[in-house]
């Protein structure tokens, strides 16, 4: 799986990123050399997917240690994980799995829905290592779908037996979000006191500590209210630059404070 806000990147991405062949890439295993580094593909899954994020910080970071003639000190930044998203990108095989259990088809026939006539999945959302041939069609690489989309297209899929027309319109969108649990949305509120009260000192091992959770799940947290302050900030100023965002939040990582501006931007555009 792809969690949100992580750009997905392949064995071909991660060697461009080293300035490598893909063949030495993989020869090397050079992604068992990165400690802690994520691998986001499923097990049995033919292709090898990263976190582009940390494969850029991983080679900041070796370029940096080669320079003063040091082992590297990795400092990757971290993969979401632990919570559902809708914009997570799931495999053929992981879409299935997001189904209800009584609603589920053998893999095989699942299969054979990706290119069916009579029942047939949604165009996919995301490509990974294709690339356009002369008719504009993507070729190779491999699919991935949101989430939601497999989730919408299950809710008009008739079930055995079913009327035709059975569930939402095609199209359709939810009428409001998902309600968070009153603990949940406690430590969104929790998160979002202290960033604002010390944006700077927040880390998510802090955090962690605060809220009494794994320290991934406060980071993935942290994220999120990074990014609901950013666009709060956009909103009282449009003109708010990569360098305000930095200095809201604390942030030495210009690429992070550019992500979030350009994330809140894009939300905004969307309300």
């Amino acid at each position: 799986m792809i969690p949100n806000g992580v750009t997905p990147a392949d064995d071909q991405t991660a060697a461009d990123i080293f300035d490598m062949s893909v063949g030495y890439w993989r020869d090397t295993k050079h992604w068992e050399q990165i400690r802690g580094l994520k691998l986001l593909n499923r097990a049995g899954s033919r292709r090898r997917i990263y976190s582009k994020e940390q494969l850029l910080a991983a080679q900041v970071e070796e370029a940096r240690a080669k320079a003063v003639n040091e082992q590297p000190k990795y400092d990757l930044p971290p993969v979401p994980a632990g919570e559902e998203h809708p914009d997570d990108l799931l495999d053929l095989e992981e879409s299935l799995q997001v189904l209800p259990e009584d609603r589920r088809v053998t893999l095989s026939t699942w299969k054979g829905y990706r290119y069916g006539k009579k029942t047939r999945l949604p165009a996919p959302d995301f490509n990974l290592g294709g690339r356009k041939g002369e008719d504009g069609e993507i070729v190779g690489g491999e699919d991935f779908w949101r989430r939601q989309t497999i989730l919408d297209w299950d809710d008009n899929r008739p079930g055995p037996g079913s009327e035709p027309g059975r569930g939402r319109k095609v199209g359709s969108k939810n009428r409001a979000p998902r309600r968070l649990t009153p603990e949940a949305q406690e430590r969104r509120d929790r998160t979002r006191q202290l960033l604002d009260e010390n944006a700077a000192g927040l880390t998510g091992k802090s955090l962690a500590e605060d809220l009494g959770v794994h320290q991934v799940h406060a980071e993935r947290l942290l994220s999120a209210a990074r990014k609901d302050k950013v666009r709060d900030l956009l909103k009282e100023r449009p003109e708010l630059t990569v360098e305000d965002v930095q200095r809201e939040l604390g942030l030495h990582v210009v690429a992070h404070a550019r992500k979030l501006l350009d994330e809140a931007g894009k939300a905004l555009a969307e309300q």
